[in-house]
């Protein structure tokens, strides 16, 4: 399993902004060059390309480190919002590139009055509308979440959170699926997705996160941490 970190929280949040910066930068950034190069620098097309290979080989170290470090502790569910500011930088470097190029390569047939280019930029800036769009409907969302990973049976887990609150006497509704369930706790705007990750392993997000039910959320998170 390796070392545990000393401050899970602070290691997972280190690895998910390498991540984002190799997506919304690193990545994009060698994807400009190689286009560059394909039109001015064509002995170096080649060397852009097996860079970039290498790149996105590298960014698995991270998300691996991020797995782990899942199981250590709590986090807010930030991924997914990482993830939509990495596809806008991709997006805002593209759109550039592709324009910077199109001045560059008359000779290509990639000039401005060409609709190819204006189907490229239009589709890019159609895709960042739509992950903007994304990004605020769902932001609120994603921050009132936290998860975490458990080497534990969800149903094992599912009858542990499910005592709790008999015990604290919340009523609450159960919504099986095919990925594990969902416990959603009346009047308190607070739910429990349970996820089977295989091999007894469980995903356990809380959603809904908010002052009016804080305390029991995080009477939750100590029970569960001195029962898994």
């Amino acid at each position: 399993m390796g070392i545990p970190a000393e401050n899970p929280v602070c290691e997972l949040e280190r690895a998910q902004n390498l991540v984002e910066f190799m997506l919304a930068v690193v990545v994009p950034v060698i994807l400009t060059l190689m286009l560059f190069s394909h039109v001015i620098f064509r002995e170096l097309f080649d060397v852009f390309f097996v860079l970039a290979i290498v790149v996105a080989l590298l960014t698995l170290l991270p998300a691996k480190k991020m797995h782990y470090l899942q199981y250590e502790c709590w986090s807010a569910n930030a991924m997914p919002l990482k993830i939509v500011t990495s596809f806008v930088g991709m997006i805002y470097i593209s759109v550039v590139a592709v324009f910077a190029v199109a001045m560059i390569a008359v000779f290509e047939g990639l000039t401005p009055e060409k609709p190819l280019t204006f189907g490229i930029v239009g589709g890019l800036l159609f895709i960042l509308l739509g992950v903007m769009s994304y990004n605020s409907k769902y932001r609120d969302g994603f921050l009132s979440m936290e998860k975490r990973f458990f080497h534990r049976d969800p149903r094992y887990l599912e009858e542990v959170i499910t005592e709790f609150f008999d015990s604290k006497g919340e009523k609450y509704a159960k919504f099986p699926d095919d990925k594990g369930s969902r416990l959603v706790v009346e009047g308190k705007k607070l739910a429990v997705n349970i996820a089977h990750l295989g091999t007894s392993n469980t995903e356990i997000t809380i959603e809904d996160i908010d002052l009016g039910n804080v305390d029991l959320f995080n009477s939750l998170k100590e029970l569960l941490k001195a029962k898994a």
